[in-house]
């Protein structure tokens, strides 16, 4: 296949492929290298490969804990704000989604599953007479995010942050699935990137030139990334939460993330996606 081995032997990657991950998916980080028209790879090492889906690890942690965050604070705004709306009774705009959702419908009308065994007296308490305090309780994150947009749609109420919830989500998903985030920091072209979020940027002065940023917001894993500080910092309302996590997030980019970066010094597309990505935390950092 052309994949060398000069930081790893062939040895550690047998055991390393034995005991830590398996070859189909180690592959999917080597698509930084180029290949040759019989489908070899050019100057793609294993040990690349493995430090890639390290890093990923160790990445997808984070961002699982903050999209877990971003989750809980949505539901203290709804809650908050369903209480404090005159027109809002906190019944008929949940019956008003769940009528045309009928797949949500069906879940709740049959909680009798095991993924609810924790907390299924609650649910079999509230779901003949669903509130809104009760079905952010009994929604996956993807059901409950709809519902929020709807919530704000049904009674004409502005909210900043549903224009991004498809970036909050794909992260999301990709972190607790366990899906490789970084194996390929390739600009898409077919991949539309956040309007709101391309202007804030390039309005930032951040060290990276705006060519760059362009270029980065078209690679979706970081725009998504850049999409979730953006929120996050706004969204989240315990400044010990924020500042904490965060820092944790800074603590990584400077420290494992870059702990083999020689391993990477001739492969522009992933040290541009590194200095992007640390200037936009940066940038959201000084924010808190």
């Amino acid at each position: 296949m052309g994949i060398t081995f000069n930081i790893k032997s062939e040895e550690e990657a047998a055991v390393f492929l034995a005991k830590h991950n398996y070859f189909f998916r180690l592959k999917q980080y080597a698509d930084f290298g180029e290949k040759t028209k019989s489908g070899k790879f050019i100057n793609v090492d294993f040990g690349q490969m493995v430090e890639l889906s390290t890093v990923d690890m160790f990445l997808r942690k984070l961002i699982l804990k903050m999209t877990l965050d971003f989750e809980h604070y949505l539901k203290v705004k709804i809650i908050n704000d369903s209480q404090e709306n005159p027109s809002d009774d906190g019944y008929a705009v949940v019956e008003n989604f769940l009528e045309t959702h009928n797949r949500v419908r069906h879940l709740i009308e049959n909680l009798n599953n095991s993924s609810y065994f924790y907390n299924r007296q609650v649910f079999d308490k509230y779901k003949e007479k669903t509130s809104v305090w009760s079905i952010v309780e009994m929604l996956g994150f993807s059901d409950f995010i709809d519902f929020y947009a709807h919530y704000y749609q049904y009674f004409h109420l502005k909210c900043e942050y549903t224009p991004h919830f498809d970036s909050v989500r794909r992260l999301r998903n990709a972190a607790a699935h366990n899906t490789c985030m970084i194996s390929n920091l390739k600009p898409q072209s077919w991949f539309k990137s956040d309007i709101e979020i391309n202007f804030e940027l390039l309005g930032a002065n951040l060290e990276v030139g705006n060519g760059v940023i362009s270029s980065c917001l078209k690679v979706p894993v970081l725009n998504d990334f850049a999409v979730m500080l953006s929120n996050y910092v706004k969204l989240i309302s315990s400044p010990k939460i924020k500042e904490k996590t965060l820092e944790e997030m800074q603590e990584f980019f400077n420290g494992r993330m870059i702990l083999h970066k020689d391993y990477f010094e001739n492969v522009n597309e992933i040290k541009n996606a590194y200095h992007f990505a640390k200037d936009v935390l940066d940038y959201y950092c000084k924010k808190v």
